[in-house]
């Protein structure tokens, strides 16, 4: 006869050998669906279901866990349809994770997973619980990561807003309860071990003696098993995974103290450290618990608030006003936004004229005028008129869902720093554990009496909570800040770059000037009128977004529809018309080799085959804090250059105007891109500033590049960041606040490790005992935490 499956009792083919030992037998299985059930239910602590079970499992179709039973729907198409992204064999999601409970598990679940065949990224952010992943779908199956997950120790699921409010709630709730438990019965112990130390020197009586530490005993109990779960846990789990997480020493000074004093009691023989016990996690619990809600808050407040989108929106069909679920609106549908209400898509306006507050968005306070064809941004709320609005995008394509996508995307990625973090917090474990043997065996050889307790001092003061908080605490608190200064950072590199620059150059129109380019004059020059000369002209600008094209279109004139319209960037706009063509732009674009300009506004030409028709006069101002933001930087030793495609002349003049460094006028983006390579090649630290779909070579040429075009698509910018407002002295703040990051990053870690490094030796001497160690440990993770949070106060 042949086996039969451990799990479901079906017939195991004989070519087959997986295998699994629960309760100290080998267990058969007779498919990889039956192994994998088995593993994450025994894993995950639930195999009494295995012991009273009163019939025999089918197929993992009848799983009793209801979640290991939705795990294998997950690599359906038609559910990943919601939340998973594919290029060609590529797939991007976004998780959930349940169980995080510091620093130490994003850093064991990355290194975990990047072992699997099949995955490309991994990034965990510990603050927001999200897991960003990538993963070869020919390699790998989705339910095979999160199956890994889950024995690990970690509970995976598409991300929702709505679950991870939940998770948090409950998370915040075991920690209050846990912190109770532990609270409450240490002052109870305190209690008795007070009883016992007066009693000491009044020769209390022995069966008394034994008495309280039967009852401290009782009372530490709880603590252990329940308010210290969360360590266990995640020190079970990461030595599973084969990796020494900081839980680990924790895990080991409270086992040790806890089972010396019930072997104390129930012999009633030797030191007994139920009150150091209690103590020690108190006063742990207490430090994580911090931690926890300030980071949560952090956390918070920099998420854009995805809920404050109305779950319905007024809907104009043949004139009719209907109201409409958001998530069937359609682009091309008419919709009416009530003064007060949020706007929940992207769109243009197609009557009305109001203000509308886009301060979710750009952190600009001052609300926008609106008038017909003006753009709008879904989370942005009407405030005076109502507006009529047609629908350009809808749901995950509008600007809202991209910045809040990218911000998400760059709070995952770790710094260098936070990287070496990490290693240096893996190999501090190994190294304490190697520390604390050492000191046993010395100690055992100058005192026994004292040997366990010293080596317990040194157990405690050196676990390295601190450590692993240095880095995420200040990433966290700065990523908060920039969002209030309106810099979104999209690349992992960004901030520690940002803190090493040595030179800022920077386009001209849009980003030191309004770009609001205007039309101030027309020279006819053919046989074109005015108003011919305007619509030809409107018509070869009519799908362009730069701010040449905003000025043609804002004009309230009559287009002509040209043929194959072409943008030559840096140079100007071609297309045909009745079978000739037309070019406008600068002078020698069109052919025109002896055309003068008067050099005090930006002047294009119209043309026909190469015949001048129309010489259009354009004007633009500087912005306000332009020349605020140059001298900012001259005063932090940065030198500034305006590299730009305008003529050389008027490049000159608002170079001199602004008491710029250099000026380079004339310059197409390969040009640009040529003098940014040239720099670099010199040792310089480039910042770039520029439009950010017009400068995107040049952007992503820099060492960092910061796109100032909100209207651009973000999800197509080779920036590195985005200023979302017209703010742009705000990038003087974003340098100091960069600057300052990385200064409280190497300050956390100078004194995580200083502290560690300090306190080990003193333990070891004996000088500190288990309780004041506690304390100490607590006290170093809130330094690192209260230290990042300085940074909130960078301006």
């Amino acid at each position: 006869m042949s086996e039969t499956c451990f799990h479901c009792h079906e017939p195991v083919p004989p070519s087959l050998d997986l295998t699994l030992v629960w309760d100290q037998k080998p267990r058969t299985f007779c498919c990889f669906g039956c192994h994998a059930v088995a593993e994450a239910i025994i894993s995950n602590g639930l195999d009494d279901y295995y012991k009273f079970r009163t019939q025999v499992s089918v197929k993992p179709d009848d799983l009793v866990p209801q979640e290991l039973r939705d795990i294998e729907l997950m690599d359906d198409i038609s559910i990943q349809q919601k939340f998973v992204t594919q290029q060609n064999e590529i797939c991007k999601t976004e998780l959930g994770i349940e169980g995080i409970t510091c620093a130490a598990c994003s850093w064991l679940i990355e290194s975990r997973l990047m072992k699997e065949p099949g995955v490309e990224s991994v990034a965990v952010n510990p603050v927001s619980h999200r897991l960003a992943l990538r993963w070869d779908q020919k390699q790998t199956q989705l339910s095979n990561i999160i199956k890994l997950l889950y024995s690990l120790g970690y509970k995976a699921y598409p991300f929702q807003q709505s679950r991870h409010e939940q998770q948090l709630k409950r998370e915040n709730r075991n920690f209050l309860i846990r912190l109770g438990v532990a609270g409450l019965g240490m002052m109870q112990v305190m209690m008795f071990a007070l009883g016992l130390y007066l009693g000491d020197a009044g020769d209390i009586q022995r069966e008394h003696q034994n008495f309280l530490h039967w009852i401290s005993g009782a009372v530490a109990t709880p603590i252990v098993f329940y308010a210290a779960f969360p360590f266990y846990r995640n020190a079970w789990f990461g030595l599973k995974a084969r990796h020494l997480v900081m839980d680990v020493p924790v895990v080991i000074a409270i086992t040790l103290a806890y089972c010396s004093s019930v072997w104390a009691t129930i012999t009633e023989q030797g030191q007994v450290y139920f009150d150091s016990v209690s103590m020690f996690i108190f006063f742990l619990l207490v430090g994580r618990f911090l931690e926890h809600r300030v980071r949560v808050k952090a956390m918070t407040a920099t998420q854009t608030q995805r809920q404050y989108l109305p779950i319905s929106v007024t809907c104009i069909r043949d004139k009719q006003q209907v109201d409409l679920p958001l998530s069937k609106v359609q682009p091309g549908e008419q919709l009416l936004i009530r003064p007060g209400e949020t706007i929940a898509v992207d769109g243009k306006v197609l009557s009305g004229n109001s203000y509308v507050n886009e301060s979710l968005l750009t952190g600009e306070s001052q609300p926008k005028a609106k008038t017909i064809g003006n753009p709008l941004l879904a989370g942005t709320i009407n405030e005076s008129q109502p507006l009529t609005m047609s629908v350009t995008a809808v749901g995950e394509q509008t600007y809202f869902s991209a910045l809040q996508r990218m911000s998400e995307q760059a709070a995952e990625h770790k710094p260098p720093l936070g990287l070496l973090a990490d290693r240096i917090a893996h190999w501090f474990v190994l190294g304490i554990l190697s520390i604390v043997i050492l000191v046993y065996v010395l100690w055992l050889q100058l005192d026994p009496n004292k040997a366990f307790w010293i080596a317990l001092s040194v157990l405690v003061v050196s676990c390295p909570c601190a450590l692993s908080l240095a880095t995420p605490a200040a990433l966290t608190t700065a990523t908060h800040r920039l969002s209030q200064l309106g810099v979104l950072v999209l690349r992992n590199h960004t901030l520690q770059t940002l803190s090493h620059i040595d030179l800022a150059v920077f386009d001209k129109t849009g980003t030191l000037t309004e770009g609001n380019l205007e039309l101030t004059n027309t020279q006819i020059v053919g046989t074109l009128s005015n108003k011919q000369a305007l619509a030809i002209a409107c018509g070869l600008e009519r799908s362009q977004t730069h701010p040449i094209a905003r000025a043609f279109n804002r004009l309230d004139t009559q287009q002509v529809s040209l043929e194959q319209v072409t943008y030559h960037a840096g140079k100007g706009v071609s297309g045909n018309l009745d079978g000739m063509t037309w070019t406008l732009g600068k002078p020698d674009f069109c052919g025109l080799t002896e055309f003068h300009s008067n050099g005090s506004s930006l002047q294009l030409t119209l043309c026909c085959d190469g015949e001048l028709h129309a010489v259009f006069s354009l004007d633009d101002k500087v912005k306000q804090d332009a020349k605020r933001l140059i001298e900012s930087l001259h005063q932090m030793q940065i030198p500034t250059v305006l590299l730009s495609g305008d003529t050389k002349s008027r490049v000159e003049r608002l170079a001199l105007q602004l008491k710029m460094n250099e000026a380079y006028g004339d310059h197409l983006p390969s040009h640009k891109a040529e003098r940014i390579r040239s720099w670099k090649a010199q040792g310089k630290k480039v910042l770039m500033v520029g439009d950010g779909l017009n400068d995107s070579l040049v952007l992503a040429e820099a060492d960092v590049g910061i796109a100032v075009d909100t209207a651009a698509d973000i999800t197509q910018l080779n920036a590195d960041a985005v200023l979302t407002h017209e703010r742009i002295g705000e990038l003087v703040s974003a340098i100091k606040l960069a600057r300052a990051t990385e200064h409280k990053i190497r300050q956390n870690l100078t004194w995580a490790l200083a502290y560690n490094i300090s306190a080990i030796p003193l333990a070891a001497m004996g000088w500190v005992p288990p309780w004041l160690a506690a304390i100490g440990m607590t006290a170093s993770s809130l330094v690192v935490v209260l230290n990042a949070l300085r940074l909130k106060r960078v301006t």
